[in-house]
């Protein structure tokens, strides 16, 4: 009889669905969130003591992974037949990863992350999902062993590969919390046309677009070249894409959409961050 050595730790519910492809354009906004907690039985009745996830959290192979900006997450843990491939669960598929983790660390019980979309077509759609207010959940992926103790299932002698991203999270805990000033992003709200930034707290802090405007107008370059060359005449001016483009519309209605420099857009990313 095949004798068991360990296992194969998938700790999602249920798993990502494809995602529909979305142009890549714009930045990514940083977000923050819990990717699980410790010391407390979770939903699939296993429990993580802290003092066995501490070492892969401060370990040598996340620590360079983080510094290389490499440690990724998959849209979902690998299914079918690739969850019973042991090579499969080890690897990140690069074609298949949506996030991207810049930092992880333990805060009491819980395993802390701040993480953005990869620079491709899921992460893209992830990123879309956190400007729009989703709170995307995760599910550790990993190898261990298991021990039955007290009643009590442990995962023992881990070995973390990733955080996957997933619908249904096994910890409870596990969702993004907010977005984080490092990365402010702006986005439109487009009832109110306004420009919006995020603070320390998570929470949106509105922009009023005459302040912003006024200096885009003062600033870039494209827009009085454009404004100088052709005698546009506009009746409104937005930003669109992230903060990446203004649009202008004049009194027929007819629409002029221009790029922003890299450096207006990084002034208007800093104005919103010190708010």
């Amino acid at each position: 009889m095949a004798k068991t050595l360990g296992y194969i730790i998938n700790e999602g519910l249920s798993v990502e669905s494809e995602a529909n492809i979305i142009d890549d354009r714009g930045d990514r906004v940083l977000a923050e969130g819990i990717l699980q907690d410790l010391d407390v039985r979770n939903r699939n009745g296993r429990i993580y003591k802290t003092e066995d996830i501490k070492p892969e959290i401060n370990g040598p192979r996340m620590t360079e992974l983080l510094e290389a900006k490499q440690f990724k997450g998959e849209a979902g843990h690998p299914v079918g037949a690739d969850a019973q491939d042991l090579s499969r669960q080890q690897t990140i598929d690069p074609k298949n990863t949506c996030v991207r983790f810049t930092k992880i660390w333990l805060d009491g019980n819980l395993v802390m992350g701040q993480f953005k979309g990869t620079n491709n077509d899921l992460g893209e759609y992830f990123n879309k999902d956190l400007l729009e207010g989703c709170k995307p959940a995760f599910s550790l992926r990993a190898l261990g062993s298991i021990e039955t103790k007290g009643g009590n299932t442990y995962v023992k002698n881990i070995r973390i590969i990733t955080w996957d991203h997933v619908i249904y999270p096994s910890h409870k805990a596990a969702y993004t919390k907010k977005l984080v000033t490092e990365s402010a992003s702006i986005a439109e709200d487009i009832t109110k046309r306004r420009a919006y930034s995020t603070n320390e707290s998570g929470l949106l802090v509105p922009v009023m677009n005459e302040d912003v405007m006024s200096y885009i107008k003062q600033e870039s370059a494209n827009i009085k070249n454009i404004m100088e060359s052709f005698d546009v005449f506009y009746e409104s001016m937005k930003l669109i894409d992230n903060g990446t483009k203004v649009q202008l519309v004049d009194h027929t209605g007819d629409v002029l959409v221009i790029n922003l420099e890299t450096k207006i857009r990084n002034d208007i990313y800093s104005y919103c961050s010190n708010i």
